[in-house]
């Protein structure tokens, strides 16, 4: 399942990945809208890439396309921007998202965080940071 892609290169100020070994088909993949985890021979599902399986220790565990929908595990609401670029963006939500396949990450969720809900369902959107990658951020369904 393909997700919208933003364009925010002219607008965001905030940090930018950068890809590279393991991370870089994530990074490929988030620019065509894709998000991908890493699901290894022994089941263990991980999220973002590692080169090696954190359960069993295998090396470059494949990658699978994810339905990029989920649920709201955890969050906070950050009211001090943490790094610079954020302070326009104050207050903002961060959470950690319980993907349908099982892995959790933390992304930013672009809502009202006074609108936010533990366990509400979330679906990713990507803005794109540069020409390497664009970054999974969540909105409620």
């Amino acid at each position: 399942m393909s997700a919208p892609v933003e364009d925010c290169r002219e607008e965001w100020a905030g940090p930018v990945p950068v890809p590279t070994g393991a991370t870089e088909p994530f990074w490929e993949a988030t620019l065509e809208g894709d998000l991908l985890y890493q699901k290894c021979e022994c089941g263990n599902r991980q999220l973002y890439p590692r080169a090696v399986c954190t359960a069993c220790g295998a090396e470059d565990p494949p990658f699978e396309p994810s339905e990029g929908v989920g649920t709201i595990y955890s969050y906070t609401v950050c009211h001090v921007p943490g790094e610079p670029g954020f302070g326009d963006r104050t207050p903002y939500a961060v959470g950690a998202i319980e993907l349908a396949e099982g892995p959790r990450l933390l992304a930013m969720i672009d809502a009202d965080p006074d609108d936010l809900e533990v366990e509400m369902p979330v679906a990713v959107r990507f803005w794109r940071l540069s020409d390497e990658a664009a970054m999974p951020v969540f909105v409620p369904e």
